[in-house]
């Protein structure tokens, strides 16, 4: 099918892609020099560059970080001349927001640094130090972005400021350096290119580079920054150099040193790798062609160094032209020479440099290493004339031998080395090595094996052919040391001469000998027969000395390169007559696994084959060899199995003459066994040749493989070598060989394959045990350094190896001979013995007869390996620290952890992982698996038993193959059920299965005989199953808890027997515990504990775990189990306890999973008193619970349950909330009174940083223990036997205390501190976190406060207590634990009678029928103490009186008897007893909250007379304030706030009394005015108070319109106490809003009140207002009418305060006598704590309340009558003080305090009332209602309110806050209803006139923008 064509548009990757931080870095562009400018920003039109782009950036950034910065300089830069007079203030504002991190507009403003810059010019520059620091600042980022402005900006300064810094450049670079030393390389590559542009503008290069150069001697980390910057500066375009590199490379290769008259002395290695790198970064970027630049500046450098080689300072000129080379090196060697431009050119310049005298080591050195990477480049070419002249100048420059010498091997892979480089080398080192001098021989004897070993190393098998690398040396003539004679000695003549080793002379050092053998075939001239005849000698001996072991390997190596020279010279060709056979069966015998000893005898015996000698080849010198070699075939050494066949495969075998020959085949074709395996071996195994390799391996199955087996005992060779192929790590090998594997064993002779088999098994199994046991000896090694290593390497040559004295010789002896001794060839032992149980698995008939070897195999490997890796199955683990030396362990204190943890994580890495292990066990157990006749087996206990235990692993691999296992045993009590138990151990039918699996004795699934036998299979089956925590879904740890649950709730089908079983299943590993009595075991196991062998904590986590669910799930059936389960609960923890004190002995690692062992430990036997609460519980159980868990931690209570409860201390609060468990609390440690359980927990409570949650604990212990009841004996409970329990008994024999309290009495002490310091905590007790916690605390210490025996305690607490009643809405039952309390503790105290006047005032604040009754018995225990309040009592308990025949209702008669006679009595006082009238009073204050008319009439009446006797006795003023003052006008408030109308009532009527009484008074004359008790009907209190409402409103309406025409004068705060709570109720009182003649008068008085109120109490009601708004208080039309009144009382503008304090002075003096005083105690008359709360619910800001507080102070009451309307009052009215500022200065700061208040609290609340949502905003434009709401048009004319107010502000509050209230003004004429726009409209019309014309324009465009469409535009 034709496939659809992509269309045009198609992209072929994706448009937004993910680019890496190196990708972003590179499309950073910051060159601002080669920018086109396409803006016309040069246009002369342009007033200033600054003011363009701030106009600009307004649109392009609208962040706030922005716009702020906008508001502040907009107004300050819009002409040149204004930019200039304002520059410090824009410049102050950059730095500041430019400072502000994570800024988001960063690049506005550092765009408009920059045209500040080019508006400014030499003005900016002073601050330009100030930029710089504040934009590197922020360059440490990881956005590109903010990266590439930082640096734009820097660049544009450079270039618009360089002529200014190029003067001052000292400073400039000093500031700008610290860039070049970034951490970063972006960063400094960034800062480099930004300031090359200032580098080029300097015309002095050479003070410039001295000015950079010498800043590196104080900050060398500047260098590689500084050279990137001097290439910046050089770098040009289109990878080329900068115009200016030609002067200033050749001014900057200068400063290398001071040899080219440089006074100035530099870093000079700094300035070095400066310009290394500078050179580095020019090659990567300029194209070769144009680094002639840099090319011949460093040639002229170099000349001129070279002249001043030869004068006295030639030390300076070397180090010079040293440095000059290092850079020299750098280019040369870059890309290989890619970067050389002109090579010739180079060439000359080297040769030059070569030639000259005077040249150091190092230098020469530098220079001879320029002279290798010339010559080894590969791009480029020079001629080989050049080449070789090179060559020999540099032999022939006298230079040092070892510079010559180690450049000579560098030069080996050169090309044409023979031809240009080999011919002047040896010419060289022929004269080195015909000097006497020993050192040079050996270094020319290194270097010749060297090269040799490069270009033609001997072969390494008998295959190879022997290549021959001539070395001519034409022979010299030097003279001998003595003068007797001159001789001709040649170099072969000396090598020769190395092995000419006398028979006397032992063979110490083989290094020299090695060398010469190694030499010989390839030196010329020289004489094979002599050279053949000495090295015969030396070989002879070195086998017969390997032989009698003189030697040891280092010698066989020797001997192998011996036989090697020999057999290179043709004139060896019966090397049997130089070498005797048997010598070298001899050496094969002696080691048959030495890679020297097979090479050599694969030479030998390939050259015998060569030759034809038939008679050391024949059959029977095969039998003989093989025998020393047939366990080479399954080497896992490659190369010891090559060489092993290649020797054999050299034989003439015997092969069987076949059964019928066809015409035309030879049998002399047949392959050998030996050729065979060969061919196999020689091809490797890869992906590309592994199929011929199997061909070749294909030919050893066995039924193909008989005919090519020699007669003799060689069946075994295919065999073995098919076993080794299982050594090569290559996968797809391994299927084909065991299938080859398994024809050998199923046809070849059982015994004779076991022996192979099984040898092979036992060695890999012994190398894996070895594996994991050099543990040890790997410590050791890394102890003794590398010591250890070097004994074992130089034991392992032998003799021969001590090369001490033959230098660099005897190294490379050492490293070639180590190669050979130490082949590299990894092997995975551990996968080959996987492979070895796999092919068995396929063959198990016949090796189930091998089970004597094969059950021994299995074990071992579970007990050396796999216990080790899986702990959770290990018997034991090992906890202890390794031993270590006295010495060690004295320092063992001084051990850093971090350090122990790291070495044993080193260990742990070394141990086989688990799952390798479980993967080796499931390979061994499937052979296992395979068996049919399992009984027979050897070991066939200790198998079915393995096989059982596994059957619990949590692996269901392992569960699954040890189920096939026993399966084999063939059970026909479990066959049946064999498919339901695979079920149950697949994950995916595990679900289905144990639903169906039904083994109730109902179900018929499994049949009672076979369940013996059954179920304990299926326990084990499923208990491994709760223990499985592998994977992420149902296998992981959020599926655990679910399959144990299903577990468990199948087990619950099981009988009682069986679960049993399933049980001891469980707690199989502990079982032992379970044994002998509770105490006794516990003791058993704390002895028993053995830190090297203790059950592995994992298996302990999960049997804890467990034994959780099991009581959870199972604990109603396992009752007769329980006491089993409980003794070993408290065994392991005892023991995990015990191992825990001994920590300093234990593993680092293991210390955390011992504490949450113990954790657990205690938690389940919390669980355990917490879900078996009927258990009876044996004194002995008890004591082992003490022993196991108490006593080992009680003592550590205080400090380890700080933070959080301890496991104990839940255990403790368990035994406390169950009365059966007290008597355990009492149980004492004999000797041990510290340990006592209670004295640990309530310790906490005075513990340092103590935690609310362990306080909350304590305090639950303690409530429980005082409220729970004694426990009384059931059937099936039994009280405790507790040994040792020592319980308190009470003081006072006739108070029966249960045994709680008598548990907690000696603790009160520390109870009651604690509680002391609550009651001290007001503000914690008035949280609504702590409510609960703080109910607790509070009964708890009206129960123990009747144990209180200290009084100034007693009195403390009462009065702390007290003050808590106070609170509103304070629950019953904490008042009850108060008063009780107190009840308590006034028995206790010093003056019970000074609490008297506390307690009567909580008369008038509780309410609660209990709570009263309560409060007179705290009355009855006063008069108890005290008789003489006897009487007080008795009026009190009769005015609180209740009728006991009616629930909750009070007694008329005995109160308003009581009410009678206390009005009696008081009428009869000549002296006001303030205890008795206090008490009546608050008794009266809450009679008229009752609601009952007769009740109230009657307190109002004993009010009455109280007020009226005050009057009569003189009126005292102490007495007056606290009757007045402090209690009638403070009940008084509260009550003219009362919802209920009658209580209202009452409390005007006792107003009334009072103005009546003390009309003199300073609090009550302005309310004076407000009667006429003449005349009823103008008495403003009567009409407030009168049945008809109209009558109200008319009084309310009568006093606004006074207050508003001056002839009323009120104070603020009488207006807002007495008048304001008349006209808010009658806006929040249903009832009373349905009259709209009293609403409106309501919001008249409002008004005209808020227009005489001083600012604090004026800003309090606009708050309540909008809260009133806001919350919904009020409907929504009330509410906006409320708040436009309040504003439009706003009379706090500049001129109205002004005339207020004219008019204030001029009624001053015309009225100079009338003075009011202003009441003394500012307290008396506040705000009303309801209101105070309201104030605070409204968000009171700090600024406002500020003000507020100050305004108070100065202002009591501003609202004065305006002058002229004071003569149309016939009385004189009084004069209140004004409380303004007396002048100019105060006044402006008491309008500056208010601007603020309304500014930043008032206007924002307006705002957001006009703004608020309504309802039609959130609906679906389909499903909008059709009807206008009143929500919806209600809120507008705020905004005219707004207006209005802001008129008084100044004009920038106007300008900030016009645009919002227009705009959404102008958003409502978009709506589609009339009535909406109609408000709108009418709204906007009154704030134009109010604004003034010239808004008009601004409204206009705003409307534009608002109205586009439709009737909108027509509108």
């Amino acid at each position: 099918m034709k496939l659809k064509a992509k269309p045009a548009s198609h992209k072929s990757e994706n448009t937004f892609r993910f680019a890496t931080f190196s990708e972003r870095l590179a499309k950073v562009n910051i060159d601002v020099i080669h920018r086109i400018d396409r803006t016309g920003s040069y246009a002369e039109e342009v007033e200033t560059y600054f003011y363009e782009a701030l106009i600009k950036w307004k649109d392009l950034n609208l962040t706030e970080h922005f716009m702020t910065f906008f508001r502040e300089v907009s107004s300050k830069s819009q002409s040149f001349n204004m930019l200039v007079f304002h520059q410090n203030v824009i410049v102050e504002s950059l730095k500041t927001h430019l400072s502000v991190k994570n800024n988001m507009a960063y690049q506005p403003l550092l765009d408009l640094v920059i045209q500040l810059a080019r508006d400014l010019q030499m003005d900016f520059y002073p601050h330009f130090s100030d930029f710089f620091i504040i934009i590197t600042s922020i360059l440490d980022t990881q956005d590109p972005e903010v990266l590439e402005w930082a640096f734009t900006c820097l660049s544009y300064l450079y270039k618009y400021l360089w002529r200014l810094m190029v003067k001052d450049m000292d400073k400039i670079y000093s500031l700008y350096s610290e860039l070049l030393a970034h951490k970063k390389d972006h960063i400094r590559n960034f800062a480099a290119e930004s300031f090359s542009f200032l580098m080029r503008k300097v015309t002095d290069y050479d003070a410039l580079f001295t000015l950079v150069f010498s800043n590196l001697s104080e900050h060398p980390q500047k260098a590689r920054g500084a050279g990137q910057l001097i290439f910046e500066m050089c770098r040009g375009v289109r990878d080329m150099f900068h115009s200016c590199a030609s002067t200033a490379l050749p001014v900057v290769l200068h400063k290398l040193g001071p040899a080219v008259g440089q006074d100035v002395d530099l870093p000079w290695d700094s300035v070095k790798e400066a310009l290394d790198h500078m050179a580095e970064s020019s090659a990567n970027y300029v194209d070769k062609e144009h680094l002639i630049v840099l090319w011949d500046s460093l040639k002229g450098s170099l000349k001129e160094v070279l002249v001043k080689l030869e004068t006295s300072d030639a030390d300076q000129a070397n180090e010079h032209l040293e440095r000059i080379l290092y850079i020299y090196h750098t280019l040369v060697e870059h890309r290989k020479g890619a970067k050389i431009t002109k090579p010739q050119s180079v060439c000359e310049t080297l040769l030059m440099l070569v030639q000259a005298p005077g040249l150091s080591y190092s230098c020469s050195r530098m220079l001879l290493q320029v002279v290798s990477s010339l010559l080894m480049g590969e791009n480029l070419s020079l001629p080989a004339q050049s080449i070789h002249e090179l060559v020999q100048k540099v032999f022939h420059s006298g230079m040092d031998r070892d510079v010559i010498l180690s450049f000579t091997k560098e030069m080996f892979d050169m090309k044409q080395f023979e031809q240009v480089f080999l011919p002047s080398l040896l010419q060289y080192l022929e004269q080195l090595f015909c000097t006497e001098d020993a050192v040079s021989r050996q270094l020319v004897l290194e270097l010749l094996v060297g090269l040799i070993l490069s270009k033609a190393p001997p072969p390494t098998d008998g295959s190879m052919a022997f290549e021959k690398y001539p070395l001519v040396f034409t022979g010299m003539t030097v003279r001998s040391t003595g003068p007797e004679r001159d001789q001709s000695v040649s170099v072969p003549q000396r090598i020769l001469s190395l092995i000419d080793i006398p028979m006397d002379q032992p063979l110490s050092d083989l290094s020299h000998p090695w060398a010469a053998l190694v030499l010989l075939p390839h030196v010329r001239p020289l004489e094979a027969s002599s050279v053949i005849q000495a090295v015969t000698v030396l070989l002879n001996r070195l086998l017969q000395e390997v032989c009698s072991e003189t030697l040891g390997r280092g010698g066989l190596f020797v001997a192998r390169q011996a036989l090697s020279t020999l057999l290179s010279f043709k004139e060896t060709t019966a090397v049997q007559s130089l070498l005797p056979v048997e010598l070298v069966r001899n050496i094969i015998e002696k080691v048959p696994t030495d890679l020297s000893a097979l090479l050599l005898a694969d030479l030998y015996y390939t050259r015998l084959a060569l030759n034809g000698s038939s008679a050391q080849l024949a059959h029977d010198s095969l039998l003989e060899l093989y025998h020393k070699l047939h366990s080479n075939f399954s080497s896992n050494i490659s190369k010891i199995r090559l060489l092993s066949l290649r020797i054999l495969s050299n034989f003439e075998a015997d092969l069987p003459k076949p059964a019928e020959v066809s015409f035309g085949e030879e049998s002399s074709n047949a392959q050998t066994v030996f050729a065979v395996c060969l061919q196999a071996e020689q091809v490797p195994a890869t992906v590309q040749d592994y199929r011929e390799k199997l061909l070749h391996l294909r030919k050893l199955r066995h039924d193909l493989v008989q005919p090519c087996l020699p007669k003799g005992p060689f069946h075994e060779i295919p065999l073995r070598y098919l076993i080794a192929m299982l050594f090569v790590n290559f996968r797809p090998l391994w299927d084909a060989v065991i299938d080859l594997l398994v024809s050998h064993a199923k046809v070849m002779d059982n015994k004779s394959f076991w022996k192979v088999y099984h040898e092979h098994l036992e060695m890999v199994a012994g190398l894996a045990e070895e594996e994991l046991q050099a543990d040890d000896d790997d410590d050791d090694d890394d102890d003794e350094g590398g010591g250890g290593q070097h004994q074992a390497a130089k034991q392992l040559r032998g003799p021969g190896t001590s090369v001490i004295e033959s230098g660099d010789v005897g190294v490379l002896f050492l490293e070639e001979l180590d190669q050979v001794l130490n082949p590299i060839e990894r092997t995975d032992f551990t996968n080959f013995r996987g492979l070895l149980w796999r092919a068995m698995s396929q063959f198990p008939e016949r090796v189930e007869p091998r089970s004597r070897e094969l059950s021994p195999l299995l074990l071992r490997f579970i007990s050396n390996e796999f216990y080790p890796a899986d702990l959770m199955v290990a018997p034991t683990q090992d906890l202890m620290k390794k031993s270590s030396s006295s010495s060690e362990q004295e320092m063992g204190e001084d051990v850093d952890a971090d350090m122990e943890d790291e070495e044993d994580s080193k260990k742990f890495k070394k141990k086989m992982p688990r799952r390798a292990a479980a993967k080796q066990l499931i390979a061994h157990l499937k052979v296992f698996t395979k068996f049919t006749n399992p009984k027979s087996l050897y070991m066939e206990a200790n198998l079915s038993g393995l096989y059982t235990q596994l059957l619990c692993h949590k692996d269901q691999e392992i569960q699954k193959i040890a189920l096939d296992c026993l399966m084999t045993y063939k059970d026909p009590n479990i066959l049946p059920y064999k498919e339901n138990l695979e079920r149950l151990l697949d994950d995916k039918h595990f679900k289905d299965e144990i639903v169906h699996f039904n083994i109730s004795e109902e179900g018929t699934v499994v049949l009672s005989s076979h369940r013996p036998q059954l179920i304990p299979m299926l326990m084990r089956i499923l208990y491994g199953k709760m223990c499985t925590k592998v994977g992420s879904k149902f296998q992981g740890k959020s599926g655990t808890a679910s399959r144990s649950s299903i577990v468990l709730r199948f087990l619950a089908g099981c009988q009682p027997e069986e679960l049993g079983m399933f049980i001891d299943l469980l707690l199989e590993p502990v079982r032992h515990y379970a044994e002998g009595a509770c105490l006794a075991a516990v003791d058993r196991a704390i002895g028993e504990t053995n830190l090297s062998a203790v059950l592995p904590v994992g298996r302990q986590h999960s049997l804890l775990n467990t034994i959780e669910l099991l009581i959870n799930k199972l604990g109603h059936l396992i009752q007769i189990y329980l006491p089993k389960v409980f003794q070993i609960l408290l065994s392991i923890t005892a023991s995990v306890s015990f191992i825990l004190d001994h920590r300093e002995q234990l593993k680092p690692g293991c210390i955390n999973p011992l504490k949450n062992l113990r954790r657990l430990g205690i938690l389940r036997i919390q669980d355990f008193f917490d879900g078996f609460e009927c258990y009876n519980f044996t004194a002995d159980e008890l004591d082992a619970v003490f022993q196991a868990v108490v006593w080992p931690q009680v003592c550590r209570l205080p400090t380890e349950s700080a933070y959080a409860p301890t496991p104990l201390m839940k255990v403790i609060r368990v035994w406390t909330q169950n009365a059966r468990f007290f008597p355990l609390l009492a149980k004492q440690r004999p000797g041990h009174p510290e340990c006592d359980v209670l004295l640990n927990v309530f310790g906490l409570l005075s513990s340092k940083n103590v935690t609310a949650l362990t306080v909350a604990m304590v305090i639950d212990i303690a409530e429980s223990l005082l409220s729970t009841p004694d426990f009384e004996p059931k059937e099936n409970e039994t009280e405790l036997i507790v040994n040792d329990c020592v319980i308190p008994e009470s003081c006072d024999v006739s108070d029966s205390l249960t045994i709680g309290c008598r548990l907690l009495l000696p603790h009160i002490p520390a109870l009651l501190q604690y509680l002391s310091g609550v009651v001290r905590n007001s503000e914690r007790l008035k949280k609504k976190k702590f409510r609960v916690q703080v109910s607790k605390e509070l009964n708890i210490l009206s129960k123990i406060s009747r144990f209180v025996t200290e009084k100034g305690q007693s009195s403390t607490l009462i009065g702390l207590l007290l003050p808590y009643l106070h609170k509103p809405k304070t629950a019953q039952e904490t008042e009850l634990d108060i008063l009780g309390t107190v009840q308590n503790l006034l028995r206790q105290c010093l003056e019970p009678s000074m609490f008297l006047k506390p307690l009567c005032k909580l008369f008038s604040i509780i309410q609660n029928r209990l709570s009263r009754q309560a409060l007179c018995e705290a009355f009855q225990t006063l008069s108890d103490m005290d008789s003489e309040l006897k009487y007080i009592t008795d009026v009190v308990i009769q005015l609180n009186a209740f009728d006991s025949r009616h629930l909750d209702e009070v007694h008329f008669d005995v109160r308003l008897v009581a009410f009678q006679m206390a009005t009696k009595h008081i009428k009869e006082m000549s002296t006001l007893d303030m205890r008795y009238l206090t008490a009546v009073m608050h008794n009266c204050f809450h009679s008229l909250q009752i609601g009952d008319m007769s009740l109230a009439d009657s307190a109002t009446m004993c009010l009455s007379a109280i007020i009226m006797q005050l009057s009569e006795v003189g009126c005292p003023e102490a007495e007056y304030k606290e009757i007045v003052h402090y209690m009638i006008l403070d009940a008084l408030r509260k009550g003219l706030r009362s919802k209920t109308e009658s209580v209202r009532n009452e409390y005007t009527t006792i107003l009334a009394c009072l103005v009546k009484t003390f009309p003199n008074r300073p609090e009550f004359r302005d309310l004076a005015q407000l009667t006429d008790h003449n005349d009823p009907e103008s008495d403003f209190f009567e009409h407030m108070k009168h049945i008809q409402v109209y009558r109200r409103g008319r009084a309310l309406r009568k006093f606004a319109r006074q207050l508003t025409e001056g002839k009323i004068v009120m104070s603020s705060r009488s207006m807002q106490n007495y008048i304001m709570p008349y006209a808010m109720i009658a806006i929040v009182d249903e009832k009373l809003l349905k009259y709209e003649p009293m609403k409106t008068a309501a919001i008249e008085v409002i008004g005209a009140v808020c227009r005489r109120l001083t600012w604090s109490k004026y800003l309090f009601y606009i708050k309540h207002f909008v809260h009133i708004l806001q919350s919904g208080i009020a409907e929504q039309k009330l509410a906006v009418s409320l708040l436009l009144i309040v504003l439009d009382a706003f009379h706090f503008d500049h001129e109205t305060l002004s005339k207020e304090i004219e008019a204030a002075k001029n009624r001053k003096t015309e009225e100079p006598s009338v003075v009011v005083e202003e009441p003394e105690d500012e307290a008396v008359e506040t705000m009303d704590t309801d209101e105070s709360d309201a104030e605070g619910a409204m968000e009171t800001d700090e600024a406002g309340a500020a003000v507020s507080t100050a305004l108070d102070a100065e202002t009591e009451g501003p609202a004065k009558p305006k002058e002229g309307k004071e003569s149309q009052t016939k009385k004189v009215l009084p004069v209140v003080s004004s409380g303004l500022p007396q002048n100019k200065h105060d006044l402006e700061a008491l309008i500056s305090s208010i601007h603020h208040t309304v500014t930043q609290t008032v206007l924002p609340k307006l705002h957001k009332c006009l703004t608020a949502k309504v309802k039609r905003d959130d609906e679906h434009k389909m499903v909008k209602s059709k009807e206008v709401k009143d929500e919806e048009v209600a809120r507008v004319p705020i905004a005219f309110a707004m207006i209005q107010l802001m008129k008084s502000l100044p004009k920038d509050v106007m300008e900030a806050n016009l645009p919002g209230i227009l705009l959404k003004v102008c958003v409502h004429l978009r709506s589609r209803f009339q009535e909406i726009r109609d408000v709108a409209r009418n709204t906007l019309v009154k704030i134009i006139e109010t604004l003034g014309h010239q808004y008009l324009h601004y409204l206009l465009n705003e409307m534009q923008a608002v109205l586009v469409k439709g009737y909108q535009v027509n509108y």
